[in-house]
């Protein structure tokens, strides 16, 4: 990541096309079939919109798990990315605070866990529960 990027708070994640997630009673479904993204460990989304009161990242691991996170790091609130092969998420700020995939605080100045959500795969599509 560049420090222009860095300074700006600019990710490298995308954000998924809305037509590949719905959100409803409480819960975000995704179709992983519309997200490539997430079948490679590594690999990572963001929702936003159609209601979510705050954006999402959701990611595959490199233990293979998926994962979802209220996509906000608690030190300065900038998005979140996921560090490929090196099993842990950055924030996408100057100060690159880095979280452990259970949400913990690894490095950088935040001091708080980042909200992680309960994710389940059902039949093709990932359960994302948001209440």
């Amino acid at each position: 990541m560049s420090i222009f990027k860095a300074i700006l708070g600019i990710c490298e994640t995308k954000p998924l096309a809305v037509a590949a997630w719905e959100k409803s009673d409480g819960k975000v479904w995704i179709d992983l079939k519309a997200a490539p993204q997430l079948a490679i460990k590594g690999g990572g989304v963001y929702l936003r919109g159609k209601g979510l009161a705050k954006p999402f990242l959701v990611v595959r691991g490199d233990d293979d798990k998926l994962y979802a996170y209220e996509n906000s790091c608690t030190h300065g609130h900038r998005k979140i990315d996921p560090v490929p092969g090196e099993g842990k998420l950055k924030c996408c700020s100057v100060n690159h605070s880095t979280f452990s995939y259970e949400g913990k605080p690894l490095s950088g100045p935040a001091k708080h866990d980042i909200k992680r959500y309960q994710v389940k795969e059902n039949g093709g599509r990932l359960e994302i529960k948001i209440v």
